[in-house]
């Protein structure tokens, strides 16, 4: 009996193995990878844009989950000081650094972050 062609065998992403039921001596379908990309738009999540106005630095986080999230993230920093305002541009700086992203400034302290699957133009 001949091994039906698997995809994945093809490609070495799984090991061969028996495909046989030993009692009825049927073929079971192979099971697909969970690696499964959607190919129609409609099955893509739509991406977001998340608005912050933090009050204090360690408002950092949720901004940088965002991000991570791969969302874009509109930030006003009117609420803090200059020196807040510069540790949190750094910090997320780093973030979009390691996610490959990107930042730009919208206005005197208005900020975009964006990850990379998103294009910001001016």
């Amino acid at each position: 009996m001949s091994q039906k062609f698997n995809l994945a065998n093809f490609f070495g992403m799984e090991t061969p193995k028996p495909n046989i039921d030993t009692e009825t001596d049927v073929e079971k379908p192979a099971k697909t990878g969970g690696n499964v990309v959607p190919m129609s738009r409609q099955q893509i999540e739509s991406s977001k844009i998340v608005v912050f106005e933090p009050a204090n630095y360690t408002d950092v986080e949720p901004i940088a989950q965002k991000l991570l999230d791969d969302n874009a993230v509109i930030i006003k920093l009117d609420k803090l000081d200059v020196r807040s305002s510069a540790r949190m541009v750094d910090f997320l700086n780093g973030v979009l650094f390691a996610i490959h992203g990107s930042i730009n400034r919208l206005g005197e302290n208005i900020f975009i972050c964006s990850p990379k699957n998103f294009q910001v133009t001016k």
